[in-house]
């Protein structure tokens, strides 16, 4: 944990009582707001739908009873006489109450909202409110300085989690970035009395840049937006200067980390920054132990940067059920792991559903992670699994039963790869033959800033561990071992937000793809089975932000059977292909640039009717078993 960084008195969680999380009954009696007391966040979308939305007493209760400090209704946050309710009942109960709202916010089609939209540097307008724009303050104050007047009243109101998530159409990343807007030109525009052209708004960064006026523009917007925060904490500061912002994502966009940090922590009041990095592992068939491993580091290097800025801040990590392989188990871990290494955690409770046992397994999970923490028992997280790990390798063909893959049968022979790089979290199915010796080398791509360890973890045919390991950033590793019987082998690998090669194996190789397969760039071909009687096969390929991507599909005569391209509005698509009378066997598919945007990161999934399995050379290709 960061202890330096959180400064100063005036914080508001209690001590621990009763070796749980549990505030005392005066929220004033501490001044170590995530020391004393790590965080423990409910934001709760699983209780809060057995009431239509609505919170009720009982809910407040359970989250109390578990462990939790503070509970967050996901809906609920305009029903202000709701609002005084909860936070009554968390009082009752010794715990906190933090409203949950977007701090994003629609715009509608037509005059009233043109010129205020959000505007990408690409040009791409969301429907959105501008951070520019009156009607985007006038939203971000309104329910806020409500909350600050209730927690006057009522201590048991700590602050406002605000969701800075892109939800909208054509989302380009988190919010907010530089805009482009009417407003916030024409302001720019006065100010610097310039003759402002009639500019499309994909042409206005790169107007902006050739007038040697774009780093102005952006120093300009940001004082904009922090004069706009220090209004607003000023207001709530005359009614409560305990209020916290509680700020999701961490550690935030060019708004977040520019102005919130800025003008929005206090001493008195730091921020409580949300991270979402951890939510589940890195890939579902990364092994518990080494998924806590890569979640800790994630977390040690994230922090960084509100650390480098100064600013008074609490940091809590983040779990989700959703997420990928976050089983309660887990999540429990991964909530005591969290805590340990940050100020607390809190928990996107979604997923399970009330009065079954999903819930009953997460909740106990919850519960134990909670009591651990306030007991401050964190060696507790890397204590022997109770429940079996789930590291199966689901395959479903087109009829929705399970198949069998089909390794080739290609073995011992030395195949280098054409160049491709992936990138995030990526499971390789290797063909194994029992007594030969498996060579796959690997190297780690560092990518812009982002030069993190390759963590690789190896799984037999039957799902059992067998080895794992690192690979330096810029290095180059061979992932080698015997197999013990004929099958598919399971190799893990993540290296954060940086990217890796395979350069050569000695066996088949190929990408599971059956789930998001992620790269960064293109990849000149891919082949895959299409097996015999199946008609139609779709693919689905996503974009980010900026960074479009055009997928084109080859037949096993090399002649285009299908193409589709996302832009900067549509960042994910389906394709559907017809097969029709050309033959089954190997297809290929290509990964290049769209005809917009930049060729960047992208993913590719396969459909249930084909193999879900990609290769760089078709002598590789897996195929379904038993052939039909």
């Amino acid at each position: 944990m960061i202890k330096a960084t959180v400064i100063g008195g005036g914080a508001i969680l209690a001590t621990l009582g009763a070796g749980m999380c549990t505030p005392t009954a005066d929220p004033l009696a501490t001044k170590d707001l995530g020391r004393s007391a790590k965080l423990a966040i409910l934001v709760d979308k699983v209780m809060q739908r057995q009431a239509g939305w609505k919170t009720e007493e009982w809910m407040v209760k359970k989250t109390a009873d578990a462990g939790f400090n503070v509970y967050s209704p996901r809906r609920g946050h305009q029903r202000l006489d709701e609002v005084k309710r909860v936070t009554e009942w968390c009082r009752k109960y010794g715990i906190y109450h933090i409203p949950w709202m977007r701090g994003t916010l629609r715009a509608p089609d037509g005059p009233e909202a043109d010129g205020k939209r959000v505007v990408w540097a690409s040009g791409n307008e969301q429907p959105l409110w501008s951070p520019n724009s009156e009607e985007f303050w006038e939203w971000t104050s309104k329910y806020i300085i409500e909350y600050a007047k209730i927690s006057a009243q009522n201590r048991h109101l700590i602050g406002v989690f605000l969701d800075y998530e892109n939800y909208a159409p054509g989302e380009e990343g988190h919010l907010y970035a530089l805009s482009y807007d009417d407003v916030i030109m024409s302001k720019f525009a006065g100010v610097m009395d310039l003759n402002l052209p009639e500019l499309p708004h994909k042409k206005r960064r790169s107007w902006l840049e050739s007038q040697g006026l774009h780093k102005q523009f952006e120093e300009f917007q940001i004082a904009q937006w922090r004069a706009r925060c220090r209004a607003l904490r000023k207001a709530i500061d005359e009614l409560n200067p305990t209020f916290h912002f509680c700020i999701y994502p961490a550690p935030g966009t060019p708004f977040i980390v520019e102005a919130v940090y800025p003008e929005w922590a206090t001493k008195t009041a730091p921020l409580i920054l949300a991270d979402a990095s951890v939510y589940g592992r890195s890939s579902r068939f990364l092994p518990h132990d080494k998924a806590l491993e890569v979640n800790r580091r994630k977390l040690l290097e994230r922090m960084q940067v509100p650390g480098k800025k100064g600013i008074p801040f609490v940091y809590a990590g983040g779990i989700d059920p959703l997420a990928e392989g976050a089983d309660p188990e887990f999540s429990g871990k991964n909530a005591v792991m969290i805590a340990d290494v940050t100020d607390g955690y809190w928990v996107f409770y979604e997923g399970p559903t009330y009065g079954q046992q999903s819930h009953d397994d997460y909740w106990k999970w919850f519960t134990w992670a909670n009591k651990a923490i306030g007991q401050r028992k964190f060696a507790k997280q890397h204590e022997p699994r109770e429940t079996p790990e789930d590291l199966k390798l689901e395959i479903l063909d087109r009829s929705g039963g399970t198949s069998r893959l089909a390794a080739p049968a290609t073995m011992g022979t030395r195949t280098r790869f054409p160049f491709s790089t992936l990138r995030r979290a990526n499971t390789l199915l290797i063909a194994g033959k029992a007594g030969l010796r498996i060579e796959l080398v690997v190297r780690n791509q560092p990518v812009s800033r982002h030069r993190g360890h390759l963590v690789w973890n190896l799984h037999s045919p039957k799902r059992t561990k067998l080895d794992s390991g690192t690979i330096p950033s810029g290095g180059t590793g061979t992932v080698a071992f015997t197999s013990d019987t004929d099958g598919i082998y399971l190799l893990g690998l993540s290296a954060g937000l940086g990217a890796y090669s395979v350069i050569s194996s000695n066996v088949p190789v190929g990408f599971y793809a059956g789930k998001k397969l992620s790269f960064i760039r293109g990849v000149k071909r891919l082949y895959f089975q299409v097996p015999s009687r199946v008609g139609q096969f779709t693919l689905e390929a996503r974009g980010y932000g900026s960074e479009t991507v055009r997928v084109n599909v080859y037949d096993t005569d090399q002649q285009l059977a299908a193409s589709g391209q996302t832009t900067h509005v549509r960042k994910k698509i389906g394709i559907s292909v017809l097969v029709g009378d050309r033959p089954a066997g190997t297809w290929s598919l290509e990964i290049t640039r769209a005809d917009e945007g930049v060729l960047e990161d992208n993913s590719i999934k396969l459909g249930p009717e084909i193999p879900p399995v990609l290769s760089l050379v078709p002598e590789h290709v897996f195929r379904f078993y038993p052939p039909e």
